[in-house]
Protein backbone atom coordinates (compact mmCIF):
# COMPACT_ATOMS: atom_id res chain seq x y z
CA UNK A 1 0.00 0.00 0.00
CA UNK A 2 2.55 2.48 0.75
CA UNK A 3 4.76 1.47 -2.30
CA UNK A 4 1.89 2.04 -4.29
CA UNK A 5 1.31 5.80 -2.47
CA UNK A 6 5.05 6.60 -3.18
CA UNK A 7 5.34 5.09 -7.15
CA UNK A 8 1.60 7.07 -7.14
CA UNK A 9 3.58 10.43 -6.07
CA UNK A 10 6.23 10.25 -8.40
CA UNK A 11 4.00 9.53 -10.99
CA UNK A 12 2.20 12.90 -10.07
CA UNK A 13 5.01 14.82 -9.95
CA UNK A 14 6.71 13.63 -13.11
CA UNK A 15 3.48 14.22 -15.11
CA UNK A 16 3.32 17.85 -13.61
CA UNK A 17 7.51 18.32 -14.40
CA UNK A 18 7.30 16.71 -17.84
CA UNK A 19 3.87 19.26 -18.99
CA UNK A 20 6.07 22.28 -18.28
CA UNK A 21 9.35 20.96 -20.00
CA UNK A 22 7.55 20.21 -22.55
CA UNK A 23 5.96 23.09 -23.36
CA UNK A 24 9.46 25.03 -22.81
CA UNK A 25 11.13 22.26 -25.16
CA UNK A 26 7.74 23.24 -27.83
CA UNK A 27 8.68 27.33 -27.36
CA UNK A 28 12.67 26.14 -27.71
CA UNK A 29 11.42 24.65 -31.08
CA UNK A 30 9.58 27.81 -31.89
CA UNK A 31 12.46 29.98 -31.37
CA UNK A 32 15.28 27.57 -32.51
CA UNK A 33 16.89 31.04 -34.49
CA UNK A 34 17.96 32.76 -31.18
CA UNK A 35 20.39 29.71 -30.94
CA UNK A 36 22.17 30.88 -34.74
CA UNK A 37 24.94 32.93 -35.04
CA UNK A 38 22.87 36.17 -35.34
CA UNK A 39 20.82 34.83 -32.41
CA UNK A 40 19.74 36.28 -28.51
CA UNK A 41 22.01 32.92 -27.40
CA UNK A 42 24.42 32.74 -29.87
CA UNK A 43 25.75 29.27 -30.24
CA UNK A 44 29.17 31.65 -31.48
CA UNK A 45 29.35 33.42 -28.36
CA UNK A 46 28.53 30.62 -26.19
CA UNK A 47 31.27 28.94 -27.84
CA UNK A 48 33.88 31.73 -27.16
CA UNK A 49 35.01 29.77 -24.04
CA UNK A 50 36.05 26.72 -25.34
CA UNK A 51 38.36 28.81 -27.83
CA UNK A 52 39.45 30.50 -25.65
CA UNK A 53 40.75 27.57 -23.48
CA UNK A 54 43.24 24.70 -24.43
CA UNK A 55 41.93 21.50 -25.01
CA UNK A 56 40.88 18.74 -27.67
CA UNK A 57 40.39 20.00 -31.02
CA UNK A 58 38.12 17.11 -31.63
CA UNK A 59 36.34 17.53 -27.93
CA UNK A 60 35.89 21.33 -28.96
CA UNK A 61 34.78 20.43 -32.56
CA UNK A 62 32.24 18.12 -30.70
CA UNK A 63 30.88 20.82 -28.58
CA UNK A 64 30.44 23.51 -31.38
CA UNK A 65 28.50 20.59 -33.31
CA UNK A 66 26.09 19.91 -29.96
CA UNK A 67 25.54 23.66 -29.09
CA UNK A 68 24.18 24.76 -32.39
CA UNK A 69 21.06 25.66 -33.71
CA UNK A 70 21.41 22.35 -35.50
CA UNK A 71 21.76 20.09 -33.03
CA UNK A 72 20.09 21.89 -30.28
CA UNK A 73 16.84 21.52 -32.36
CA UNK A 74 17.73 17.98 -32.87
CA UNK A 75 18.00 17.55 -28.68
CA UNK A 76 14.56 19.34 -28.24
CA UNK A 77 13.00 17.04 -30.95
CA UNK A 78 14.53 14.00 -29.26
CA UNK A 79 13.32 15.03 -25.98
CA UNK A 80 10.11 15.70 -26.85
CA UNK A 81 10.08 12.26 -27.75
CA UNK A 82 11.27 11.19 -25.11
CA UNK A 83 9.02 13.00 -22.86
CA UNK A 84 6.00 11.20 -24.44
CA UNK A 85 7.72 7.64 -24.14
CA UNK A 86 7.66 7.99 -20.43
CA UNK A 87 4.42 8.64 -19.83
CA UNK A 88 4.17 5.51 -21.83
CA UNK A 89 6.52 3.43 -19.75
CA UNK A 90 6.33 2.83 -16.55
CA UNK A 91 8.85 5.19 -14.43
CA UNK A 92 10.12 2.51 -11.98
CA UNK A 93 11.08 0.18 -14.70
CA UNK A 94 14.27 -0.69 -15.74
CA UNK A 95 13.74 1.46 -19.92
CA UNK A 96 12.22 4.12 -17.77
CA UNK A 97 15.12 4.78 -15.96
CA UNK A 98 16.92 4.75 -18.87
CA UNK A 99 14.94 7.28 -20.17
CA UNK A 100 14.68 9.82 -17.01
CA UNK A 101 18.46 9.16 -17.48
CA UNK A 102 18.08 10.65 -21.37
CA UNK A 103 15.88 13.10 -20.39
CA UNK A 104 18.26 14.88 -17.52
CA UNK A 105 21.22 14.98 -19.36
CA UNK A 106 19.53 16.73 -22.42
CA UNK A 107 17.88 19.22 -19.69
CA UNK A 108 21.27 19.73 -18.77
CA UNK A 109 23.04 20.17 -21.83
CA UNK A 110 20.54 22.97 -22.97
CA UNK A 111 20.76 24.44 -19.55
CA UNK A 112 24.43 24.89 -20.84
CA UNK A 113 22.89 27.27 -23.38
CA UNK A 114 20.71 29.26 -21.36
CA UNK A 115 22.69 29.65 -18.16
CA UNK A 116 22.54 33.34 -18.69
CA UNK A 117 19.11 33.64 -18.37
CA UNK A 118 18.53 31.09 -15.85
CA UNK A 119 16.35 31.37 -12.68
CA UNK A 120 15.19 29.43 -9.85
CA UNK A 121 12.63 27.20 -12.15
CA UNK A 122 15.47 25.63 -13.99
CA UNK A 123 17.42 24.96 -10.98
CA UNK A 124 14.61 23.43 -9.30
CA UNK A 125 13.80 21.64 -12.79
CA UNK A 126 17.37 19.94 -12.33
CA UNK A 127 16.77 18.97 -8.78
CA UNK A 128 13.75 17.30 -9.58
CA UNK A 129 15.02 15.23 -12.34
CA UNK A 130 18.34 14.38 -10.16
CA UNK A 131 15.87 13.21 -7.75
CA UNK A 132 13.81 10.89 -9.81
CA UNK A 133 16.54 9.55 -11.74
CA UNK A 134 18.42 8.66 -8.12
CA UNK A 135 15.56 7.28 -6.60
CA UNK A 136 13.80 5.64 -9.52
CA UNK A 137 17.03 3.38 -9.77
CA UNK A 138 15.19 -0.05 -10.43
CA UNK A 139 17.63 -1.73 -7.85
CA UNK A 140 16.33 0.99 -4.87
CA UNK A 141 14.71 1.11 -1.83
CA UNK A 142 11.29 2.31 -0.62
CA UNK A 143 13.53 4.31 2.01
CA UNK A 144 15.58 6.05 -0.84
CA UNK A 145 11.91 6.66 -2.39
CA UNK A 146 10.88 8.01 1.04
CA UNK A 147 14.43 10.44 0.82
CA UNK A 148 13.19 11.50 -2.70
CA UNK A 149 10.03 12.92 -1.83
CA UNK A 150 10.96 14.58 1.06
CA UNK A 151 14.42 16.13 -0.42
CA UNK A 152 11.51 17.84 -3.31
CA UNK A 153 9.25 19.29 -0.35
CA UNK A 154 12.28 20.46 1.88
CA UNK A 155 13.52 22.06 -1.44
CA UNK A 156 10.45 23.50 -2.71
CA UNK A 157 9.75 24.87 1.30
CA UNK A 158 13.01 25.82 1.50
CA UNK A 159 13.00 28.01 -2.03
CA UNK A 160 10.20 30.12 -0.81
CA UNK A 161 10.94 30.80 2.80
CA UNK A 162 14.19 32.00 1.08
CA UNK A 163 12.61 34.39 -1.26
CA UNK A 164 10.40 35.35 1.26
CA UNK A 165 12.82 35.90 3.46
CA UNK A 166 15.21 38.09 0.82
CA UNK A 167 12.16 40.15 0.23
CA UNK A 168 11.76 41.07 3.68
CA UNK A 169 15.33 42.66 4.22
CA UNK A 170 14.55 44.42 0.79
CA UNK A 171 13.80 48.23 1.43
CA UNK A 172 11.69 48.38 -1.84
CA UNK A 173 9.87 45.30 -1.23
CA UNK A 174 9.07 46.40 2.83
CA UNK A 175 8.28 50.52 0.80
CA UNK A 176 5.21 48.25 -1.03
CA UNK A 177 6.73 49.41 -4.05
CA UNK A 178 7.71 46.26 -5.32
CA UNK A 179 5.40 44.68 -6.83
CA UNK A 180 4.48 47.78 -9.35
CA UNK A 181 8.22 48.42 -10.10
CA UNK A 182 8.32 44.96 -11.29
CA UNK A 183 5.37 45.57 -13.64
CA UNK A 184 6.75 49.01 -14.76
CA UNK A 185 10.35 46.70 -16.27
CA UNK A 186 10.25 45.98 -19.96
CA UNK A 187 11.25 42.18 -19.29
CA UNK A 188 8.62 40.98 -16.88
CA UNK A 189 6.06 44.33 -17.03
CA UNK A 190 2.60 44.53 -18.11
CA UNK A 191 1.78 48.39 -18.47
CA UNK A 192 -2.10 47.41 -17.46
CA UNK A 193 -0.72 46.09 -14.52
CA UNK A 194 1.51 48.69 -13.66
CA UNK A 195 -1.34 51.22 -14.24
CA UNK A 196 -3.87 49.24 -12.38
CA UNK A 197 -1.13 49.87 -9.49
CA UNK A 198 -0.90 53.56 -9.57
CA UNK A 199 -1.92 55.40 -6.77
CA UNK A 200 -3.08 52.12 -4.84
CA UNK A 201 -1.32 52.44 -2.08
CA UNK A 202 -3.57 49.81 0.36
CA UNK A 203 -3.83 47.34 -2.45
CA UNK A 204 0.58 47.41 -3.02
CA UNK A 205 0.55 47.23 0.69
CA UNK A 206 -1.18 43.99 0.67
CA UNK A 207 0.12 42.70 -2.46
CA UNK A 208 4.11 43.03 -1.61
CA UNK A 209 3.27 42.11 2.45
CA UNK A 210 1.18 39.45 0.85
CA UNK A 211 4.23 37.56 -1.16
CA UNK A 212 6.80 38.69 1.72
CA UNK A 213 4.87 36.62 4.66
CA UNK A 214 3.55 33.97 2.73
CA UNK A 215 6.63 32.80 1.18
CA UNK A 216 8.40 33.57 4.50
CA UNK A 217 6.09 30.96 6.51
CA UNK A 218 5.62 28.81 3.69
CA UNK A 219 7.37 25.92 5.38
CA UNK A 220 4.84 25.78 7.99
CA UNK A 221 2.19 23.98 5.42
CA UNK A 222 4.91 20.51 6.04
CA UNK A 223 3.21 20.39 9.21
CA UNK A 224 -0.41 22.69 9.91
CA UNK A 225 -3.00 20.51 9.39
CA UNK A 226 -3.93 19.44 6.24
CA UNK A 227 -6.95 22.27 5.26
CA UNK A 228 -4.49 24.82 6.29
CA UNK A 229 -1.52 23.15 4.55
CA UNK A 230 -3.91 23.36 1.28
CA UNK A 231 -4.43 27.02 1.87
CA UNK A 232 -0.70 27.35 1.27
CA UNK A 233 -0.63 25.76 -1.72
CA UNK A 234 -3.54 27.17 -2.98
CA UNK A 235 -1.87 30.73 -2.68
CA UNK A 236 1.25 28.93 -4.68
CA UNK A 237 -0.66 28.02 -7.06
CA UNK A 238 -2.57 30.74 -7.99
CA UNK A 239 0.70 32.79 -7.31
CA UNK A 240 2.63 31.49 -10.13
CA UNK A 241 -0.67 31.38 -12.29
CA UNK A 242 -0.23 35.37 -11.70
CA UNK A 243 3.10 35.61 -12.33
CA UNK A 244 2.90 33.06 -15.76
CA UNK A 245 -0.20 35.33 -17.15
CA UNK A 246 0.93 38.91 -16.24
CA UNK A 247 4.94 38.27 -15.59
CA UNK A 248 5.04 35.68 -18.56
CA UNK A 249 6.92 33.01 -15.69
CA UNK A 250 5.37 29.79 -16.96
CA UNK A 251 8.60 27.70 -16.20
CA UNK A 252 8.06 28.43 -12.73
CA UNK A 253 4.59 27.11 -12.33
CA UNK A 254 5.03 24.10 -13.75
CA UNK A 255 9.02 23.73 -11.78
CA UNK A 256 6.78 24.09 -8.60
CA UNK A 257 3.63 22.67 -9.02
CA UNK A 258 5.42 19.37 -9.72
CA UNK A 259 6.72 19.80 -5.89
CA UNK A 260 3.11 20.52 -4.43
CA UNK A 261 2.56 16.58 -4.27
CA UNK A 262 5.49 15.81 -2.31
CA UNK A 263 4.35 17.89 0.07
CA UNK A 264 1.20 16.99 0.33
CA UNK A 265 2.90 13.56 1.08
CA UNK A 266 5.18 14.69 3.78
CA UNK A 267 2.30 16.65 4.97
CA UNK A 268 0.34 13.67 5.51
CA UNK A 269 3.14 11.59 6.67
CA UNK A 270 3.88 14.02 9.19
CA UNK A 271 0.44 13.43 10.49
CA UNK A 272 0.20 10.25 10.37
CA UNK A 273 3.08 9.86 12.70
CA UNK A 274 1.96 12.10 15.20
CA UNK A 275 -1.72 10.29 15.46
CA UNK A 276 0.20 7.07 15.65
Amino acid sequence: MIMNALIQTYKIIYILFALGIFISTTEYLAKIKIFSSKGMLSCDLQQINWKSREGNGILKQLLSTIFSEDGLKYIFLFRSINIVLLFIVPLSSPVGWVLLIILGLSIYTASLMTRYGSDGSDQMTLLIIITLIVCLVPTGSRLLLYAGIWFIALQSCLSYAVAGISKLASTEWRASTAIRSIFSTKTYGSERAAQFLKNKRTMNIFLCWNVMLTEALFPLCLILPLPFAIAFLVWGFTFHLLNAIIMGLNSFFWAFMATYPAILFVNLQIHQLLYA
